[in-house]
């Protein structure tokens, strides 16, 4: 993302400066913002989604309806609040990586400076949430129903065709 976000001269310049290895240029500046907004992302979907759901929703109000706009507004008002600070962390860290021909991120030197000029608007606004929610609450919010309810209704006939293919790999329940 690094590469889209500078463009491949500008990313390389930067990396040639910082002299980085190879693990350095894979995983590339700001990684660690990142990697904290997709961990958010991913955590909400694949974690607390299913877990809050299981554990606090009512039994006997559960259906696949429910489980949509569960997870739907979980991703809205609790994943897509928390990954947004790190949206902005990452953009301001990759300005910073950037000034003087490329150097290190310090992120608590990112943070403070954020904080000195424009306050808690450095990371959160209700336009950039907005913006963030209308780019990712569709698919991320709805992914928990999405594998709990659609993918089911084809893992029969996906795994008969594999005992097609690998008979000898396919356990006796799924067999053709």
């Amino acid at each position: 993302e690094a590469q889209r976000f500078y463009g491949i001269q500008r990313l390389a310049a930067i990396e040639a400066q910082l002299k980085w290895g190879p693990l350095g240029r894979a995983l590339g500046p700001g990684y660690l913002a990142n990697g904290a907004r997709n961990f958010i992302m991913s955590s909400t979907s694949f974690v607390a989604v299913p877990s809050l759901y299981k554990k606090y929703y009512p039994a006997e109000q559960r259906s696949e309806s429910t489980l949509f706009w569960f997870g739907l507004g979980v991703n809205i008002f609790a994943g897509n609040t928390l990954a947004i600070t790190q949206q902005a962390l990452w953009g301001r860290s990759l300005d910073y990586a950037s000034a003087g021909g490329g150097r290190a991120v310090s992120y608590s030197a990112v943070v403070r400076d954020g904080f000195q000029k424009e306050g808690a608007s450095a990371f959160f606004t209700v336009p950039k949430w907005g913006a963030r929610v209308l780019m990712n609450a569709p698919i991320q919010g709805t992914m928990p129903w999405f594998y709990n309810q659609v993918l089911p209704r084809g893992e029969p006939a996906l795994l008969r065709a594999i005992g097609k293919f690998f008979p000898e790999d396919t356990p006796s329940i799924i067999k053709p």
